[in-house]
């Protein structure tokens, strides 16, 4: 068998064939996912300025852990790629407003917050709470909070396991 052969075996299953089109399927929805929220994010920012709305924000929560059976949140989980971490001087910086959103929503409906970052080998977990992060503005204005790498708890694979057991308390 040459390779042209064992390539058309491959293209030409109707199982793969299957999995390609249900994995651009979820692509496609993915992106029209973010289409949607950017364009809702718009019409925000349209209503706030044509109405005067000075008190609305927009925060999205990445995961909610649900206990089923005390029918309340266990956690807020805000998950991040090794890619969208960036590190600087022993820190990891995170966007501010969406910090303090945590921290309010946290306190309100009473779950811990928690930011999660998947690195190549390991987890990293900061629980959400006063007095971790340090709060700084960047020229451009943008406002950052700095959690220190050394006050993030790490995780292999199974210990994330039992970290989310421990997060249900069982």
């Amino acid at each position: 068998m040459t390779d042209g052969d064992r390539r058309n075996l491959i293209t030409t299953s109707r199982e793969l064939r299957r999995l390609r089109r249900r994995t651009v399927s979820a692509i496609i929805n993915q992106l029209h996912g973010f289409d949607a929220h950017e364009e809702f994010s718009d019409l925000l920012e349209e209503a706030k300025k044509e109405y005067g709305l000075t008190r609305l924000g927009l925060f999205d929560i990445d995961l909610i852990l649900w206990d089923f059976k005390t029918g309340l949140p266990a956690a807020i989980l805000e998950v991040k790629s090794r890619y969208q971490l960036q590190e600087s001087d022993g820190y990891a910086m995170f966007d501010e407003p969406q910090f303090t959103f945590l921290e309010d929503f946290s306190s309100y409906i009473g779950a811990p917050a928690y930011y999660i970052v998947k690195t190549r080998t390991k987890w990293l977990v900061w629980k959400v709470e006063r007095g971790l992060a340090i709060r700084r503005e960047l020229a451009d204005g943008r406002k950052i909070v700095l959690l220190p790498l050394e006050k993030a708890k790490r995780y292999s694979p199974r210990g994330m396991v039992r970290f989310i057991r421990e997060l249900v308390g069982r």
